[in-house]
Formats: C-alpha cells, sequence, structure tokens
C-alpha cells in the first residue's frame, strides 16, 4: 500500500495539465544530437556526456579527459550552444556543463505600441555533476545547476538539482531513473524520467522512457540504434511530448539522427521536424582530451588450475568491452584504453567446461583478471547397435559432439562401439545403420569421469511391423493381462527413442463371432484391442497422441491357424507398424 500510495503521489505531483506554468524553457530542450535522436529515450542509456542533462548515474561509464560541443539550430533563428567538459575523480567522473541560448533581433515596443528597435535575448545554465558505481549492478549520479533568463527588461535567475541512478540487471539490460531540476520554486519545471535499454540483439539497443512533468501530461520516448559499423550508426526514435502531437502533426513525433566515430572523435547528428512550425538540426562533436597512448588496460590471463600453464583460450567479452578474442601463448589478451565498467568474461579452452566470470575495470592503470580453467575428466562410453524387431545385432555408425566430436563404427557381429579417453559431459549421439532402411535414432547420453558409460540402441526399419508377442487377449475381452506389459514397455522405448515416426497399432480378433452390448461385431473388439494399447503407451510413456494411429481388422489377417485353441490365442494380438516417418 505505501508503494502505490507514493506512485498515486508522484503522478499528482509530476504530472498535470497545467502546460506552461513554469519559466525557464531552456531546461525542458532535449540535450545533444544523440538523445534527441532516439526520441529523447535516453534515461537507461545515458553513457556520453549528456548525461549532465539526462541521468547523471551515467557518467560513471566514462573515462579520461574528455569534450563535448553541440550546436541546435532551431526557428526564427534561435540556436543553442552547448560546451561540456569531463575529467575523471573521486571514484567517479565529474563534468561541468555550459548551455547558452540565444534568440537575435527581438523587436521592442513600447507601451504606446512604439518601435524601439531590436534586443538579442537569451538565457543560459551552468552545471557540475558527478556519478559513480556503487557496486557491480548500481551507478548513482548528482548535478548542480544554476540558470539564467535575460528578458530585456526583466531577468531571472534560480538553482536546481539532479538526482540520478541506473541499475545494471545484466549485460543487456538496463534501467536507469532521474529527478530532474529540483527547486525551492515551482518556477523551475521538475520532471521524474524513467526507462530502460535493452541491447540483447547484435548491434542493436531498444530504448523507452517515460516521462512525469510538473507542467505538463506524461509523455512516451522510445527509440532503436543500430551500429551498422563499428564507426557509423543509425538512429530513429518517437516521442509522445511535451509538445501537442495533435496541433502540429503526428509525424512531429518522430526523430532521425546518425553517428560517426573515428578515433578519439565523434560526430553525431539529429534531424527533428515541429510540424507547421518546421524543422531543426543539431550536431555534436566530442573528443578525447587525455593523452593519445593508453591511460588503462585490461589484461586477461588464462590458465590451467592445476598445472598453472598458460592455455590457449576463447576470450568473449560483453559489458564496457565487446567481441570474441584469442589467447596468446602466453595465455594473455590485452585491450588498451578500454571503458571504465564491469566486462563480462565468458571463456572456452578445448578439454575445459566453459567459465563464466566479471571484472571491474579502473579508469586508469592495468586492471588484471586471471582465470584458471580446470581440466575435464575423461570417461568411456561402450554402445551396442540391435535391430529392433530380431534383437540380433547390426552394422552401424555413431557421430558424437560434445566436449569431444566425431564418428565411430561399430562392430557389425556384435554391435559394439567403444570411445575411450572421453571428456565428460553431456554429449549428442546421431546412430545410423549401415542399411539405410534403418531409421536415424538421436539421444543425449551423460559421460562422467573415470567411469564406463553403456547405452542399447534399438534401430527400427521404415515401414516396418513387429508383432506384440506376448500382448493377447482373452477371449471377447480387451483388457491388458498382467503378462503384457513387459512387452510393451519394449514398444513404449522404440517409440521416445525414435520420435519421429508415427505408427499404426493394429488389433485382431479369431474368428469366432461375438455380439455383446459392449462390442457389437469382431470390428469393434479388435478396435478396443488397439485403443486399450494406445491408452497405456500415451499414459505410461507420454507420446503424442498424433503419433498413435489405432486400428482394428477383426479376423482378417490370421498369423496363425485358426484350428486350435493355441492358434486362435495368438491371432487376438496386437501390431506395431510403423506408416510414416
Amino acid at each position: 500500500m505505501n508503494i502505490l500510495f507514493l506512485v498515486a503521489s508522484l503522478f499528482a505531483i509530476f504530472s498535470n495539465d497545467d502546460v506552461g506554468t513554469t519559466m525557464y524553457p531552456l531546461l525542458k530542450i532535449g540535450a545533444g544530437p544523440r538523445a534527441v535522436a532516439l526520441g529523447e529515450a535516453y534515461i537507461g542509456l545515458s553513457n556520453d556526456l549528456t548525461a549532465v542533462y539526462w541521468n547523471p548515474s551515467g557518467l560513471n561509464e566514462m573515462s579520461g579527459l574528455q569534450f563535448y560541443i553541440s550546436h541546435h539550430e532551431w526557428f526564427l533563428d534561435i540556436r543553442d550552444e552547448y560546451f561540456i567538459l569531463g575529467m575523471p575523480g573521486l571514484n567517479g567522473y565529474f563534468a561541468l556543463g555550459c548551455v547558452y541560448s540565444s534568440i537575435p533581433g527581438v523587436e521592442i515596443w513600447d507601451e504606446n505600441n512604439e518601435p524601439q528597435g531590436t534586443q538579442n535575448l537569451w538565457s543560459g545554465i551552468i552545471s557540475l555533476s558527478h556519478g559513480r558505481r556503487i557496486g557491480k549492478k548500481l551507478a548513482l549520479g548528482v548535478g548542480l545547476k544554476t540558470v539564467y533568463e535575460d528578458l530585456y527588461e526583466e531577468s531571472m535567475h534560480d538553482f536546481a538539482m539532479d538526482i540520478g541512478a541506473k541499475v545494471y540487471l545484466s549485460d543487456k539490460i538496463m534501467l536507469g531513473g532521474a529527478l530532474r531540476n529540483i527547486s525551492y520554486t515551482w518556477d523551475v519545471p521538475a520532471d521524474i524520467k524513467c526507462g530502460c535499454c535493452y541491447q540483447g540483439i547484435d548491434n542493436m539497443r531498444i530504448l523507452l522512457d517515460l516521462t512525469l512533468p510538473t507542467d505538463n501530461v506524461p509523455s512516451m520516448h522510445a527509440g532503436v540504434e543500430y551500429a551498422i559499423h563499428e564507426y557509423f550508426s543509425i538512429r530513429t526514435g518517437w516521442r509522445s511530448g511535451p509538445y501537442d502531437l495533435s496541433k502540429l502533426g503526428w509525424y512531429s513525433g518522430l526523430t532521425a539522427g546518425f553517428g560517426i566515430t573515428y578515433g578519439v572523435f565523434k560526430l553525431d547528428y539529429a534531424f527533428v521536424p515541429y510540424g507547421k512550425l518546421g524543422v531543426t538540426h543539431r550536431i555534436a562533436v566530442t573528443t578525447s582530451l587525455h593523452r593519445l597512448h593508453p591511460e588503462n588496460s585490461l589484461l586477461i590471463t588464462v590458465r590451467d588450475g592445476e598445472t598453472q600453464q598458460p592455455l590457449l583460450a576463447s576470450v568473449t567479452l560483453s559489458g564496457v568491452k565487446t567481441g570474441v578474442f584469442e589467447t596468446e601463448q602466453s595465455g594473455q589478451v590485452q585491450f588498451e584504453n578500454p571503458a571504465t565498467g564491469w566486462v563480462f568474461i565468458h571463456t572456452f579452452s578445448p578439454g575445459y567446461p566453459g567459465n563464466q566470470d566479471s571484472a571491474y575495470v579502473h579508469p586508469e592503470g592495468t586492471t588484471e583478471k586471471t582465470i584458471l580453467l580446470f581440466a575435464t575428466k575423461a570417461g568411456m562410453f561402450r554402445g551396442i547397435v540391435y535391430d529392433a524387431v530380431t534383437k540380433l545385432p547390426i552394422g552401424a555408425f555413431a557421430e558424437y559432439r560434445g566436449m569431444a566430436y566425431g564418428t565411430i563404427d561399430n562392430n557389425p557381429v556384435t554391435g559394439s562401439f567403444v570411445l575411450r579417453d572421453l571428456p565428460s559431459g553431456a554429449y549428442m549421439f546421431t546412430v545410423s545403420g549401415k542399411d539405410p532402411a534403418y531409421i536415424t535414432q538421436t539421444c543425449t547420453v551423460s559421460i562422467h569421469p573415470d567411469r564406463l558409460t553403456e547405452r542399447e540402441f534399438y534401430l527400427i526399419k521404415k515401414r516396418e511391423k513387429i508383432v506384440l508377442k506376448g500382448v493377447n487377449f482373452e477371449t471377447g475381452k480387451a483388457e491388458l493381462r498382467l503378462g503384457s506389459f513387459g512387452i510393451l514397455d519394449k514398444a513404449g522405448k522404440i517409440l521416445q527413442d525414435n520420435p519421429d515416426i508415427t505408427v499404426e497399432l493394429a488389433g485382431h480378433t479369431d474368428p469366432r463371432e461375438i455380439s455383446t452390448t459392449e462390442y457389437p461385431s469382431n470390428w469393434e473388439l479388435s478396435f478396443a484391442r488397439a485403443a486399450v494399447v494406445r491408452a497405456y503407451l500415451i499414459d505410461e510413456f507420454h507420446i503424442a497422441p498424433e503419433r498413435l494411429i489405432a486400428r482394428g481388422y477383426a479376423d482378417t489377417q490370421p498369423i496363425a491357424s485358426n484350428d486350435t485353441e493355441e492358434g486362435m490365442a495368438e491371432n487376438r494380438r496386437t501390431e506395431f507398424r510403423i506408416i510414416e516417418q
């Protein structure tokens, strides 16, 4: 209840329809072409110097001395200039920002409606922000700012504060939230912004934000950024406010832009339409001012956990550094000047199980991470291949994939094959008969260290008919007898081992006619016998019902003489026939 009350209170305070009741419109303008091109959905990302204006906690991902300059071209010759200088400090990152907005040539009239010439009006913001990482999954940031407006005969000046946070749920999902422009006066347009960033798709980020302002209705923001190349990215977005799209036109909610990265320089551009008012252009340049040789580095060393010998390994990184890399003969791989923050490391080397680890990359110096891999101990596997009907060994070959992979032929006389020194783990075995009439069988086998694992494979031929000998019925009845279950269990195992086959279950009777309320003729009785076998296989072995087709053939297909009681007992049977693969 307390959470619901808090949410309701925030909506009441930070969301209303008193549009235009605050001052300092410069505080409402989205900063930076990258964020604007993404529909101003930037709270969950905020990983450049413009985090000063969006979410100061994002500054924790910055490193080195950096400088940002941006130019916004508006309607009626209105222009905004942004300058930001950032540098590391206090286990985090500081940024000093300045915004200057000018409106040249504004006509001035006196109280008698007489022209008094023109005047240049301007407004500005100076801010100081700091962001730092708190543990592995949380970053916090705070910013102080002063805002000034010169309106010719009157000028205004106020102070405000920003508080932001980012939560790193994983290397793919980030959440962000910010209280912006908090002030002692309601003249300052405060708001709450929260958003998320998903970067689980290759080279693509998807962003979504919600804004609750004190002087407007809530607005939604969404954006997509796609890196076509490491040097070039395209962006597009959509926003529902703070502008009235019903008056400006639906297309005024769309945004677009691109970014170019070359060395220490970044260029960003945004194109934003405002319906009947026209379009705006925004461009920004960011550069690193620190020395061009590496300021920090990440050194990863992979070793055998028992012998401490270096290993050749594949290293997959995500987080502040991404990509797939290979270690050298020394077992090491080094990265110069990575971003500051957490990097997640997946390591694999043949004969060793995969390893997951992480490291925090510091803004200065060399961050070293040693990963120890422990060799997988070997086991042994013996497989025997039989004909599912005759139960005799047959010639076959097996393909196996897991910690090791390959193919092996069996001994056609004994039906067996043996794999020695097989690294322990899960393997996929695909067994095929040398006679192409057999249906290939696939299964998963766990190989345990220092142990012999055995498995029998029963291969069945295409269109095979199997008489379930021993699954017989009493005269005039369709109930399974106690001795039938062992035979049916073998049939169920064949169905489990061959999940791609569909079978017909054919019921049969002896020639003695039956006419009861339950079974008017031998046709109903034979179908009932097939149906009871089908129900048993479904219930006990969880075979998909569509794979089992029950049919009754009465006494039309005997397999023994009906002149004796023994022959008639054999004819009261159910058969198992493959009809489709």
